[in-house]
């Protein structure tokens, strides 16, 4: 008997509800194309437009002051959030389901969704990625402590929660982020007790050459930045090395090296950041081929310039287009502006495919480049510091599991000298975050012991990308008939002690299971 394929639900699937996703929503709609957009927050504007529309109606004076504090670059994503909602009504082309996890990707357009305890797919004939980006991992000595946050969480609380930091507070690391991070505390009345930067004078002197005219504008703002928190007597001190958080059940004290001196320093609240990289969960569980940024430490997604990109699914998993696409700060990090110019680039490609362009424009790839000329100037000046160096090997680098960069040295040194040999046998990045924290972190470990010539692939990609819940996969709705097939996963090390974890297949030992076709 012949099974046929569902029917496509939609012309695009969009994952993620920032300035990206939803310009892009916006641009197929208009074209009149059907849009499903899934996204895991209760309202659109991603990370950077967070919870806009409710801080805009605020008329209180403590709403009136946040607003004053995030400043203009964060209101102006409301007529971007307008223009979505114009079209997310009934019947007007953008179907929006807000908090509604993506836990599963396919190349030929099948996501996985789960909202509450109910679950399943959804099939465009196009789907664009659009999930945005992470602070890059920074595994240092006292980093699981409670009271240390990343830059982006305290952000997440100020613009969601309205809460903002009390006691001493201490931000360490270095790119625009925190120094935006720590006009705004200033702003809401928290004067922060140190800003330490781990980027130097000389970092800046040497991204001049980069500095093109896109690039005076974010420029003349970072200096006004620094400036503000001087005239406010803030601490602010350069080329910060070797942090460390100190604390039994909290954050209670840090300590640094600064020209060659070690300093301790009282802390309630230490705030981390160092940079920001595209977030590889979902393309890397998709099947979708990544390459390695060496100046940035991170993977991103390898794709054209309209976002395409490849499947690195074997044969036996998926022969077919790859139907996705990346775009935002999920393909290349640009922040808003450049994020919402790729998502129109994004979209005209996806009405090409589609039979309804001629792909994108020149102004709009114009428009890219524009928003992207000042990025080599901020990696430049920026360079990663709190991740440069590897941990040592007290240091946690899979939290979910308590790992330590010892115990994966010593598994290494043992002999498992590929990534998913080393998740097999020490479980890191099988926890909650499925890598997202340690991942990087283990591969620069594997390229240091190893002595590799260039980091090593990341590890397999499995559904489920996030946590779902048993109750629901009970349930499933939309299944495809020919989906649940055997396969054969080779992606198990060796358990022969003789043979040592190095002398099977690439990713070890043969598995039979049960699992969706790709």
């Amino acid at each position: 008997m012949t099974l046929n394929a569902p029917l496509p639900d939609a012309d695009v699937v969009i994952v993620g509800c920032g300035p990206s996703g939803m310009m892009a929503a916006v641009t197929l709609a208009e074209a009149g194309r059907s849009v499903i957009v899934l996204d895991m927050q209760p309202c659109p504007g991603g990370q950077i437009f967070r919870n806009l529309e409710a801080n805009l109606c605020d008329a209180s004076p403590a709403g009136q002051s946040l607003l004053a504090a995030l400043g203009p670059a964060y209101r102006a994503g409301a007529d971007l959030i307008r223009r979505f909602r114009a079209f997310s009504g009934a019947c007007s082309g953008i179907d929006y389901r807000p908090q509604t996890t993506v836990w599963e990707v396919r190349p030929d357009g099948t996501v996985g969704w789960l909202q509450g305890m109910n679950a399943g797919y959804v099939r465009g004939r196009q789907v664009l990625l659009a999930h945005g980006a992470m602070e890059r991992p920074l595994p240092f000595p006292g980093w699981t402590l409670p009271g240390v946050m990343t830059a982006g969480a305290v952000q997440t609380l100020l613009k969601a929660g309205r809460l903002k930091p009390s006691g001493r507070v201490v931000l360490a690391g270095t790119g625009p982020l925190l120094l935006l991070l720590a006009n705004q505390l200033h702003q809401l009345g928290v004067k922060p007790a140190l800003m330490g930067r781990t980027d130097r004078f000389s970092d800046a002197v040497r991204a001049a050459r980069h500095l093109r005219l896109g690039g005076v504008l974010p420029l003349v703002k970072g200096l006004g930045w620094l400036g503000r928190l001087k005239l406010a007597g803030v601490e602010t001190v350069t080329g910060l090395e070797t942090l460390a958080a100190h604390g039994k059940d909290g954050v209670e004290s840090v300590s640094f090296t600064v020209g060659g001196k070690r300093r301790t320093l009282p802390c309630d609240l230490l705030i981390v950041h160092d940079g920001i990289v595209p977030a590889i969960d979902i393309p890397n569980a998709a099947g979708l081929r990544l390459q390695w940024d060496g100046p940035n430490a991170s993977w991103r997604p390898q794709t054209t310039v309209d976002g395409l990109g490849s499947s690195s699914l074997p044969p036996e998993l998926y022969a077919g287009p790859c139907v996705l696409r990346v775009t935002g700060d999920a393909r290349k990090i640009g922040g808003a502006e450049a994020a919402m110019a790729h998502g129109v680039v994004a979209a005209q490609a996806i009405l090409a495919a589609l039979d309804h362009g001629m792909g994108p424009s020149r102004a709009a790839l114009r428009a890219v480049g524009k928003a992207l000329s000042v990025r080599p100037f901020l990696d430049a000046a920026f360079p990663p510091g709190l991740a440069r160096a590897l941990p040592g090997d007290e240091t946690i680098v899979c939290r979910c599991e308590e790992l330590t960069a010892g115990d994966l040295r010593a598994k290494i040194r043992s002999g498992f000298r590929n990534m998913d040999a080393l998740r097999g046998e020490t479980r890191c990045g099988m926890g909650p975050c499925q890598g997202r924290s340690c991942m990087v972190t283990a591969a620069r470990l594997l390229e240091d012991e190893t002595s590799a010539a260039g980091c090593p692939p990341t590890c397999r990609g499995r559904p489920p990308i996030r946590p779902i819940p048993l109750g629901a996969v009970a349930r499933l709705s939309g299944l495809d008939p020919r989906a649940t097939i055997r396969l054969t996963l080779e992606d198990k090390p060796e358990n022969a002690p003789e043979s040592g974890p190095e002398s099977g297949p690439e990713h070890g030992a043969e598995d039979m299971v049960d699992a969706p076709a790709h």
